[in-house]
């Protein structure tokens, strides 16, 4: 599904498409913040998935058990695939946080009836600590899931929430992920110089709200260095247009190959 979204004034018609997760503007694609900063390397990742495959087998795994031709291929299997299966749990819960913020502020900014809370313990207790957290720190919530494009720089993306913290025009970032990394202000920093952009207010703070999906402790964070990281987030603007650039030549190159073969 395609929506369409009126920017600057309605000059700009940006377009999101839900299932593939892009963003079009004249039938161009524009490439999107997430996708930017992924290039950045996350050897973390690797450790923290060879540590999930350990822990299958020590669950799976019993002293004097036998392994043999029937069972060895399915343990190892489990132990392939227990990453991905700890990503899925994982990511319910975290798409499951989002909606629900999704639906209370824009409740909240519409004057709408607030939603009741989630049933389950765990994002319960996440979308608590977020309501929480507002509360403490006088925060005015002004959009939800805002689609913000820079004309500038030509990147797109949806920011998760624009308020005014403590009296200061801020971005705030849900994350449902195990920490608060410093490479998550550069997702910030792209939000803020593209609604500056826009809107032509100077946003003053960047937040970063980390969410626990098992009922650990909430936290939050602060950017300090919003030029430094836009600065950052523009060198990977240009690593991933390079990479882009070599995908889709090879695209073309392989498609030439294929003609070849097929009227040889």
């Amino acid at each position: 599904m395609t929506k369409k979204y009126k920017l600057y004034n309605g000059d700009i018609t940006l377009e999101f498409n839900e299932t593939t997760h892009t963003y079009t503007i004249d039938d161009k694609i524009i490439y999107g913040v997430t996708s930017i900063v992924g290039v950045l390397d996350k050897p973390a990742l690797i450790y923290w998935a060879v540590g999930k495959a350990i822990e299958f087998l020590q669950r799976a795994l019993k002293p004097g058990m036998i392994i043999d031709e029937v069972n060895l291929p399915s343990l190892l299997e489990g132990a392939k695939t227990a990453h991905r299966k700890h990503l899925k749990d994982a990511g319910d819960i975290g798409t499951a946080v989002h909606e629900y913020l999704e639906k209370y502020l824009k409740a909240g900014i519409n004057k709408e009836k607030l939603p009741e809370l989630p049933v389950n313990k765990n994002i319960r207790a996440g979308v608590k600590a977020v309501i929480d957290w507002a509360k403490e720190n006088n925060v005015k919530f002004l959009a939800s899931e805002r689609k913000i494009y820079s004309k500038k720089y030509g990147y797109a993306g949806t920011l998760d929430a624009l308020a005014e913290v403590n009296g200061k025009l801020a971005i705030v970032d849900f994350k449902t992920s195990n920490g608060i990394y410093d490479d998550m202000f550069l997702q910030t920093a792209a939000y803020a110089r593209a609604i500056e952009e826009e809107d032509g207010k100077k946003i003053e703070e960047c937040w970063i709200l980390r969410i626990p999906k098992d009922g650990s402790e909430f936290a939050t964070a602060k950017d300090e260095m919003v030029e430094m990281n836009f600065k950052s987030f523009l060198g990977c603007l240009e690593n991933y247009k390079r990479k882009m650039y070599l995908k889709g030549k090879k695209i073309e190159e392989n498609k030439v190959k294929l003609k070849q073969i097929m009227e040889a």
